[in-house]
């Protein structure tokens, strides 16, 4: 079972993106802050990770920046509800930048892609 970690400090977004990407199947974890997200990442690496660009302790796109270099093959996607990171040179360095609308569907949308391509880079194959 794959599993996703989604970093944000909105307790009741990362409630309803982890129980809609369980339903998907996945393992989900949740996190409220940008420090415990780095240790579960370092001692549990998911397999994808969602993260808010603002949070509490370090910020998202610093959270990203050292999953990245830990880890390049790590997909990333920066779910955030500021729309000016999609401008922000640094945030493109995850593999998605989405802005939070209040429906998964295009969170979801992304999550499948990423991980069938990260399935594919790994094993060579799409299954």
């Amino acid at each position: 079972m794959e599993k996703i970690l989604i970093v944000d400090g909105d307790e009741y977004a990362c409630r309803l993106y982890a129980e809609q990407s369980m339903k998907e199947g996945y393992s989900v974890t949740c996190l409220y802050d940008g420090f415990r997200a780095l240790r579960e990442i370092a001692v549990n690496p998911p397999d994808l990770l969602i993260v808010e660009a603002v949070l509490p302790g370090i910020s998202g796109i610093e959270l990203l920046l050292k999953a990245k270099s830990s880890n390049p093959r790590l997909p990333v996607i920066i779910h955030t509800g500021y729309e000016l990171y999609k401008n922000n040179y640094l945030a493109w360095i995850a593999d998605e930048v989405l802005i939070k609308s209040g429906k998964t569907d295009q969170l979801v949308t992304a999550v499948r892609k990423l991980l069938a391509r990260s399935r594919e880079q790994w094993f060579g194959c799409t299954g």
